[in-house]
């Protein structure tokens, strides 16, 4: 039960499911005083400052969230590691229809995720046992960093028919009937450990640089397979076919996390990342963008106040 119980916290992202809302906070204030329209999507841009945000969408797929399975219960598979990430476009129908889909089952967590800051980086790589890292930090942002930690944290999702029936009544709607196989059946999520190093976030110019590393994450199931959750979940009133059509085009669900990207309010694109491939998300504003990978096991995200060659400057850097 104890791994059960750590497996209820980062049901989302990522991953990455790192809360920096301490660190992003003089950013997103610095952007609102500026008047500028895109604040949102600079803040959407970071999947660890938006955990519970990109758990709701995430639900769309639910075994392509940011979360790990390690050794719940004998029957218990992993089916899930995020290996590489892939952007999806949403629309505001899409972000308002998708925590709907919750009703698709029970979520339980053993405690909901909760960064908290330590003395050093020292102090971070102890408490969570990764390794530690280092980057160059832009002249315009202090290279003096504030740290944050996060223990492993885990998650479980019960899929109940009664629930699904519910959720789809409630919209004026009928859905297909929930498989047997997927009544009743459980999903068992795992993220972290994770830290952070926030820098600039006490300067008078609101530039903030975010650098987070993470445990990469999984899913595990006792029967569902991947093809078999996604079918049945997209096959829903309240998924748009163009949002479903975008989650079966990614080529390997198993090993694919999707980052759900407001549209409008933000572009992504693949990119090069010390000779992998990562998600990069902005644009070359230097209103915020963020870069994600995984590599070694271990995910990576690099993000701030920065316009897109700074962000990847800043990426390709880190030993």
């Amino acid at each position: 039960m104890d791994n059960i119980d750590s497996n209820e916290k980062l049901l989302a992202m990522p991953p990455i499911a790192v809360d920096a809302e301490a660190g992003l906070t003089r950013f997103a204030a610095a952007v609102e005083r500026s008047g500028v329209t895109p604040a949102r999507r600079a803040a959407m841009a970071f999947p660890f400052a938006r955990a519970k945000w990109l758990a709701a969408a995430a639900a769309v797929v639910i075994v392509a969230t940011t979360l790990t399975m390690t050794g719940v219960a004998d029957s218990i598979l992993q089916i899930f590691e995020a290996k590489q990430f892939a952007a999806v476009a949403v629309t505001p129908v899409d972000i308002q229809t998708l925590g709907e889909l919750s009703q698709f089952g029970t979520l339980s967590w053993s405690a909901q995720p909760q960064p908290h800051a330590v003395a050093s980086l020292g102090a971070a790589t102890a408490e969570t046992g990764l390794p530690a890292f280092s980057v160059s930090v832009p002249a315009s942002i202090s290279a003096t960093a504030k740290y944050q930690a996060l223990a492993r944290t885990t998650a479980t999702f019960v899929f109940d028919a009664s629930l699904a029936r519910a959720s789809a009544a409630a919209i004026g709607r009928t859905a297909p009937p929930m498989p047997a196989k997927l009544d009743g059946s459980t999903l068992a999520f795992t993220g972290g450990p994770a830290m952070l190093a926030i820098y600039g976030s006490g300067e008078q110019t609101g530039n903030t640089l975010v650098v987070g590393v993470a445990k990469a994450p999984t899913v595990g199931s006792d029967g569902a397979s991947v093809s078999e959750i996604q079918a049945y979940l997209l096959s829903q009133p309240s998924v748009t076919p163009a949002l479903a059509a975008q989650i079966r085009a990614i080529g390997d669900p198993a090993t694919t996390l999707p980052i759900p990207i407001p549209v409008g309010q933000a572009a992504a694109k693949n990119v090069s990342v010390h000779g992998v491939t990562g998600l990069f998300i902005g644009d070359s504003t230097g209103l915020g963008s963020a870069v994600i990978w995984q590599q070694n096991g271990l995910v990576y995200l690099v993000g701030g106040t920065l316009t897109e060659a700074e962000t990847m400057a800043v990426a390709n850097s880190l030993k």
